[in-house]
C-alpha cells in the first residue's frame, strides 16, 4: 500500500510528514450512514508524524511511503482484533473466578479491553 504524504517541517535530520486521514470516507457514497465517515466529520481530517530525513526533501514537498501487506495485516490485528480478543479473555478470567456475580465478569471485560488499547498506544510500535 502506497500513501503520498505532505512535509509540513524539518527538525533535526526529521520531517515531519502530514496526511490526509479521511479521504477514503469522502469518496464513498454511504459517507452519510456510515459511523466512520460520521465521526470523521467531529475530529481533524489529519494526522502528523515523523520520518527520518531523507536527501533532498524540502519543506512542502510529498513523498510517497509504503507499507507492505503483511506489515499492514499486523498492525490491523493489534489495533482491532487484539483488543476484542482481550475483552474476551477478561470475561472469562471474571466467569471462572467469580461465576455467580456477572458484575465482575463485566468488570474484568472492560479491564482488558481497555488494557489491551493502552498496550497497543504506549508499547506496540
Amino acid at each position: 500500500m502506497k500513501e503520498q504524504f505532505k512535509v509540513i517541517e524539518i527538525q533535526n535530520q526529521t520531517m515531519i510528514l502530514k496526511v490526509n486521514r479521511s479521504g477514503g470516507c469522502n469518496s464513498c457514497s454511504a459517507s452519510s450512514g456510515c459511523g466512520t465517515g460520521i465521526l470523521a466529520n467531529y475530529f481533524d481530517h489529519y494526522s502528523t508524524f515523523s520520518k527520518p530525513l531523507k536527501s533532498g526533501v524540502l519543506v512542502g514537498d510529498t513523498v510517497t511511503l509504503e507499507i507492505k501487506s503483511a506489515e499492514l495485516f499486523w498492525r490491523a490485528f493489534q489495533l482491532y482484533i487484539f483488543p476484542l480478543l482481550a475483552l474476551f479473555a477478561g470475561s472469562i478470567l471474571g466467569s471462572v473466578y467469580f461465576p455467580p456475580n456477572e458484575l465482575w465478569q463485566i468488570a474484568l471485560g472492560f479491564s482488558g479491553f481497555i488494557g489491551a488499547l493502552l498496550v497497543a498506544k504506549y508499547f506496540i510500535k
